[in-house]
């Protein structure tokens, strides 16, 4: 009966405990044309934000993030106008690397995120001038969709998450995401110009 007991403690103890950390969506807190440096973040156990450390002309090189889990950061590797291709992530324990796949105009549909132990691939779904607007996730733990919740000019500002890989480590999975938002506000920029 004690051991009984002791298992029921146990189930009871991680069903109280545990966190669903599952990322739901993502969207720009303002309006405006600096409306890309601040974004609110929604998960199935809280929400957290994410914006650029600096203003000005390189601000979008230096991010801070906050999740309900703990925060970090991300930053450009290099300087230059190739700098948005390679990226380091870092959050407490874990820590890695965002980078293009390919180089060339279409770099940014395709990128790898990796901690050194596990690596998330991360593409667009369909090919064209609005590929920004609809990627997958893949890795050993499942699949991500993220897709814009509108069409039209500022499509860009609302990002909606289909989380399939509840044991995959939040941190990883939110790089993965950035990079995904980030093709969506530079596609919106090239774009402008």
């Amino acid at each position: 009966m004690k051991k009984y007991f002791v298992i029921l403690i146990f189930v009871i103890s991680g069903t109280l405990y545990s966190q669903d950390t599952g990322l739901r969506g993502i969207n720009t807190r303002f309006s405006g044309s600096d409306a890309w440096k601040d974004w609110s973040i929604d998960t199935k156990s809280g929400s957290g934000s994410m914006s650029t450390v600096f203003s000005g002309e390189g601000a979008w090189k230096d991010w801070r993030v906050y999740l309900p889990d703990g925060d970090g950061s991300i930053r450009t590797v290099f300087l230059g106008d190739d700098a948005w291709r390679d990226w380091r992530f870092s959050f407490g324990s874990v820590d890695g690397t965002i980078s293009t796949v390919f180089s060339g105009n279409k770099a940014w549909t395709d990128w790898r995120i990796s901690d050194g132990k596990t690596t998330l691939n991360v593409s667009t779904v369909f090919s064209g001038d609005d590929a920004w607007k609809n990627w997958r996730i893949t890795g050993k733990e499942g699949e991500i969709r993220v897709s814009t919740r509108f069409s039209g000019d500022d499509a860009w500002r609302y990002w909606s998450i289909d989380d399939n890989m509840p044991d995959e480590n939040i941190f990883l999975k939110f790089a993965a995401i950035f990079a995904c938002v980030f093709s969506g506000i530079l596609s919106e920029v090239s774009s402008q110009k």
